[in-house]
């Protein structure tokens, strides 16, 4: 295994250095719809060369990061009563809220978030994780590391916040098991996806983070 002379605390924070712009710099700054979508690229680009040069660094491969499917079954039954438990509370407080909307924007969720959370997971587990297993070994403060980034990462809003920190946490320790990024888009998605549709907008008015979340 190659390893890098770069401290992995660097490595994560030049990582998240373009993401954090992405959140909270170019809303703010650039008003032009145009040139805030064509930044937002370039940075989005940025970041995910850098995770992607951090793996050829440290030889990473495919199997590492998790994409894989032979330990798919099993990532899936480690994930099932986790995502499950949270699947019914999310419903539960929708329902006592009256404010559960299954229908076709649901369904279009459940469709276009995967790639999405894919991307995120990769971003998570495949590269912030590595390098905090590199920094602090497997186990839980690797995890509980992954789980901490991941919430601050959806500040202000403090339901996802919450949420995020839950959900990393479980990933994370999903990841150190059966590493498959596959299992875990797919539980993300479904999360995501409930949250976004059953959840009373009086708790989760919502699903921005940074600066768009006071509507920008």
């Amino acid at each position: 295994m190659r390893t890098s002379s770069i401290h992995p605390l660097i490595e994560i924070a030049l990582g998240l250095l373009p993401v954090l712009s992405i959140l909270w710099v170019t809303p703010f700054l650039i008003e032009d719809r145009t040139t805030f979508w064509r930044t937002n690229f370039w940075l989005s680009v940025l970041a995910f060369s850098i995770a992607f040069v951090s793996n050829l660094t440290h030889g990473d491969g495919l199997r590492e990061i998790g994409l894989r499917v032979d330990n798919l079954g099993r990532a899936l039954r480690l994930l099932a009563l986790p995502t499950g438990l949270a699947a019914l509370g999310i419903l539960a407080i929708g329902f006592a809220f009256g404010s559960v909307n299954l229908g076709e924007r649901f369904l279009f969720h459940l469709r276009t978030l995967p790639l999405w959370t894919l991307v995120q997971q990769y971003a998570l587990q495949g590269f912030i994780h590595r390098r905090l297993r590199d920094l602090l070994g497997e186990g839980d403060r690797a995890a509980l590391g992954v789980a901490v980034i991941f919430a601050l990462l959806h500040l202000p809003n403090p339901v996802l916040v919450a949420g995020t920190f839950l959900g990393g946490y479980v990933w994370a320790w999903t990841f150190q098991r059966a590493p498959n990024l596959l299992a875990l888009a797919a539980s993300h998605t479904l999360l995501s996806a409930l949250l976004a549709n059953a959840f009373p907008a009086s708790l989760l008015p919502n699903m921005k983070v940074g600066w768009s979340y006071w509507g920008g």
